[in-house]
C-alpha cells in the first residue's frame, strides 16, 4: 500500500454501536483527520478478513469503541490485539479506547487509560474525543466547567428591554459597544441589514459565512422589531441574541420560561472567535446548534494534531 493511501485510524466496533462509530469518523474527519470505517470503506463482496489484514497495514492507530458487546466480539478482540501487539507500552499511543457505555475493561483493557464519551453532551463529547487523539499533553479545547453548584452559562436568565433600532437607545442598552459584547455584534449586524451596509458587515461576520446574507431581505423582516437587550448563551463560546416584533412597552420585562429561546423572535447566532478579535455572527433565523458552527477550538484542534 503507498503512502498515498495511509489512514490516520481504524474505527473498530461491533454492528450494535455503527451509530457511535459514524459520529467518531465523521467528527474525526471533520477535525482534518483520515479513518477507516467498514461500513463507508468496505464494498459489498469484499473478504472482511483481507480487508482487516490490509487496513492494520495503512493505518496509524486504531480507536475500539467499547461497549459490553465489543469487549465479547471475537472481531473486535483480534482487531484491538494487533494495535497493542504493534505498541504493547502504550508510548505511540496506538490504541485508543472509548466507552460508550459503563461496561467492564476485562484484561489487558483493564491496564489502559479510557475515555468516556457517553452521559455527557455532544459538545462536550467532541472535546473529549478531540483532545484524546491528540498526541501530547491532553489538556481539552473546551475550557472545563465551573465545579461549584449552580454555575450557570446563560448571561441573564431574561429577555430584557426591547430596543429599537436606534444607534441612541442601543448603546444606552447594551452595554460596551465592544467586539468582546455579544450583543453589540449583534446590534452592529441588524445596522448593516438596517442600512444595507454590506462594506461593514464583513467585520461582524464569520469568514465562513460571507456571500450567504441578503440584507434586504433581513432588512424587510425586522425593520419594525426591536433587539432584546439579553444574552442567551449554551456554552462558553456561543450566543444567541433576539431581534423580536414589537410588543407595544418597551420596558416590559418578561421571563423565558425554561430558559428557551422564544421561537416567534428572530435569532442572531453569535460565535466567540478570538483569532478576529471577539464575536462574530454566523447565522440569522433559528438559533444554531453549537456542534454544527465554526468554532476555534474545533479548527485548531486539527492544526495541533
Amino acid at each position: 500500500m503507498d503512502a498515498d493511501n495511509l489512514r490516520d485510524f481504524f474505527i473498530s466496533y461491533t454492528g450494535a454501536d455503527r451509530e457511535w462509530a459514524e459520529w467518531i469518523a465523521s467528527t474525526l474527519e471533520e477535525a482534518g483527520y483520515t479513518t477507516v470505517l467498514q461500513a463507508w470503506d468496505f464494498g459489498v463482496g469484499a473478504h472482511f478478513v483481507n480487508e482487516m489484514h490490509i487496513t492494520t497495514q495503512y493505518t496509524d492507530r486504531t480507536i475500539g469503541i467499547l461497549s459490553r458487546i465489543y469487549v465479547e466480539s471475537e472481531f473486535g478482540q483480534a482487531e484491538w490485539q494487533e494495535a497493542w501487539r504493534l505498541d504493547p507500552t502504550g508510548t505511540k499511543r496506538k490504541l485508543l479506547m472509548f466507552r460508550v457505555e459503563d461496561c467492564p475493561r476485562p484484561g489487558l483493557l483493564g491496564q489502559l487509560v479510557t475515555e468516556d464519551l457517553f452521559g455527557i453532551s455532544e459538545v462536550k463529547a467532541r472535546a473529549r474525543l478531540l483532545a484524546a487523539v491528540r498526541r501530547g499533553r491532553r489538556k481539552p479545547e473546551l475550557p472545563p466547567g465551573f465545579p461549584g453548584r449552580d454555575a450557570p452559562v446563560n448571561v441573564s436568565q431574561f429577555p430584557g428591554r426591547l430596543v429599537p433600532g436606534a444607534i441612541d437607545d442601543a448603546l444606552r442598552a447594551g452595554g460596551p459597544v465592544t467586539p468582546d459584547n455579544p450583543w453589540a455584534v449583534a446590534f452592529a449586524f441588524w445596522s448593516c441589514a438596517l442600512n444595507d451596509d454590506y462594506n461593514q458587515l464583513n467585520f461582524v461576520i464569520t469568514p465562513e459565512s460571507e456571500g450567504q446574507w441578503d440584507l434586504a431581505d433581513i432588512r424587510s423582516r425586522t425593520e419594525d422589531s426591536g433587539i432584546t437587550t439579553a444574552i442567551i448563551k449554551p456554552c462558553y463560546d456561543v450566543a444567541y441574541v433576539r431581534i423580536a416584533s414589537d410588543m407595544g412597552d418597551q420596558e416590559h420585562v418578561t421571563t423565558v420560561v425554561g430558559g428557551l429561546v422564544p421561537m416567534e423572535a428572530r435569532v442572531v447566532t453569535l460565535v466567540l472567535r478570538p483569532e478576529f478579535g471577539g464575536w462574530r455572527v454566523h447565522n440569522f433565523g433559528y438559533p444554531q446548534d453549537p456542534a454544527r458552527l465554526p468554532r476555534t477550538w474545533r479548527m485548531n484542534s486539527s492544526d495541533s494534531a
